[in-house]
């Protein structure tokens, strides 16, 4: 809507050529709280709580600092039994954390533990560790708001192999492109979302779609696409080198099985944000599987792939 409306506007300044300065007071949205949680199997919860901001305010590191939301009470429940998650400042975290944390936000061990200007906060516990299989419901209550929602960590849908194609200028032979072969189940609904980690750098989502399903090819037998570089968001990637790897990397896919609501959120977020700003892309709303606040909860099923270039 609010796309929408300063196309209608910037269209009729054109048209009518006036050239009085206008000023327009877009008033400030409810805040909100924004969840961004995740479990996986063989690992804690990991929850990230903050406050909405004004899209159009100033924003710096400090200003995401002051977003996060303290003294929340955040429960965890699977099956008869309730898991109230505490929350944990990063200067704080146990080296399984740092893992977790890492590998999910694409934040190094270094800005996790070395930057003594900016603290991350999230809330979890060390007493429950996700499964397969398994539905997880969240509860989120502070200050009269009450947040729920709910996921499951789907079975294990890992690759099958990794390889490599040179790039195909001979210029640019120092560059290879990643192809990935899988085989989809035969039942309906099997989604996955990707990261990867070259060399020591974090895992990275893919950057224009880091999500798939399989509504066009459910029960192929064998698929073999290539798979986009993942790198870090907010960075404009080299359109000269993006999506490819080097010869003498060390490339690791981290491939996640996720359940329908957990890649209705993701698709529709990167759409979104590909979308932003062009004056003829169609209006889209993130479908956030949070009650009472935005933000997703979702599961991930790991399985992770490695290939050195030679």
């Amino acid at each position: 809507m609010l796309r929408r409306f300063y196309i209608l506007f910037f269209l009729l300044l054109l048209l009518v050529g006036c050239e009085e300065n206008l000023t327009i007071d877009v008033p400030e949205g409810e805040e909100k709280l924004v969840v961004e949680g995740h479990i996986e199997q063989g690992a804690p919860p990991v929850v990230v709580l903050t406050r909405s901001v004004p899209v159009f305010s100033g924003f710096a590191p400090a200003d995401l600092e002051k977003s996060f939301v303290h003294n929340a009470q955040v429960v965890v429940t699977t099956g008869d039994r309730s898991y109230t998650l505490k929350e944990v400042p990063s200067a704080a975290f146990t080296p399984e954390l740092r893992k977790v944390v890492s590998e999910q936000y694409g934040i190094s061990d270094e800005q996790l533990t070395g930057n003594a200007n900016f603290v991350f906060y999230v809330y979890t516990s060390e007493e429950l560790q996700g499964e397969t299989g398994k539905r997880y419901l969240l509860r989120i209550s502070h200050e009269g708001k009450v947040l729920t929602s709910s996921t499951t960590i789907p079975y294990l849908n890992p690759l099958d192999s990794l390889w490599v194609v040179p790039h195909p200028d001979p210029a640019k032979d120092s560059l290879v492109t990643l192809y990935y072969r899988y085989s989809d189940p035969d039942t309906l609904g099997n989604s996955v979302r990707y990261f990867t980690k070259r060399n020591s750098e974090p895992f990275y989502p893919g950057v224009f779609n880091s999500v798939f399903t399989d509504e066009l090819i459910n029960g192929v037998a064998v698929i073999d696409y290539p798979l986009d570089r993942g790198e870090p968001k907010g960075k404009d990637p080299d359109l000269d080198t993006y999506s490819y790897f080097g010869r003498g990397d060390t490339i690791t896919v981290r491939w996640a099985a996720i359940d329908l609501p957990h890649y209705r959120f993701w698709i529709t977020l990167e759409s979104e944000q590909n979308g932003n700003g062009s004056p003829i892309g169609s209006p889209n709303t993130t479908r956030s599987n949070i009650n009472g606040g935005l933000g997703i909860w979702g599961g991930y099923a790991v399985t992770y792939h490695t290939i050195v270039v030679e």
